[in-house]
């Protein structure tokens, strides 16, 4: 049976350097467990507070 393990915000596509996330295209991976984990990309845009709440898929800055 189908099964979703996690639903977390992320980007479509990774950021251009000095893209801003408010530019990015967000939806949820959502991973199921399969057997073998399975990921999929939903299109649904997650709230703002859920984009920045989130626990992944973050920016990291180099100086």
């Amino acid at each position: 049976m189908r099964q979703i393990v996690s639903k977390e915000p992320w980007w479509a596509a990774p950021p251009k350097p000095g893209q801003d996330e408010s530019e990015l295209e967000w939806g949820w991976l959502v991973t199921y467990n399969e057997g073998e984990p399975r990921f999929e990309f939903v299109k649904e845009r997650p709230t703002d507070n859920e984009i920045r709440n989130r626990k992944s898929c973050r920016i990291t800055l180099q100086e």
